[in-house]
């Protein structure tokens, strides 16, 4: 999963580098996202409920997958409205608006995925949310807010956001 993840903040980061489309189609690549959905602190969801979430989010990132972006905004949308305390969904949605161009959009998802892990200590959703929220912030020229959130990330475990912490500069001053 976390070879997804860089590939992913690759294209981010360097848009010029080889395409996700690309990177996925490589036999060595690794196992999809579409295996299980991440493990996320779930102890107060039904299981049935829990089984369509997951579902619901699995098939939202086949159709973000192929460009169907509006039909994964829907599925993921869906999956909040059964279990409006399903970070995971608040996180993947965030990453649909991002795609879209729909960065306000982006931040809320991300800023209540945070929420909501925060409070059922879900470091997996936290690291993810945290560094790609500090993604955003610094695409938004937002330094001082991008650093807070790549700290925040790289203490959750993300090891983009560990980089980019040991890469700053002004961290060591």
């Amino acid at each position: 999963m976390m070879r997804w993840v860089n590939a992913v903040l690759d294209v981010i980061f360097d848009p010029d580098s080889t395409p996700l489309h690309d990177l996925l189609q490589q036999p060595d690549f690794g196992t999809s996202p579409l295996g299980p959905a991440p493990q996320v602190s779930t102890s107060k969801i039904p299981h049935d409920l829990l089984v369509r979430l997951k579902t619901l989010e699995r098939d939202a990132i086949t159709l973000a997958e192929s460009n169907n972006l509006p039909a994964a905004l829907t599925k993921l949308t869906e999956a909040i409205g059964l279990e409006p305390s399903y970070a995971s969904a608040y996180n993947n949605r965030a990453q649909v608006h991002r795609l879209q161009n729909n960065t306000s959009s982006a931040l809320s998802d991300l800023t209540k995925a945070i929420e909501l892990s925060t409070t059922s200590n879900d470091t997996n959703i936290l690291k993810q949310a945290y560094t790609q929220r500090a993604i955003l912030k610094q695409q938004m020229n937002d330094p001082s807010g991008a650093e807070a959130d790549f700290a925040r990330g790289a203490k959750c475990g993300n090891e983009v956001a560990k980089n980019a912490v040991r890469n700053n500069p002004y961290a060591k001053l």
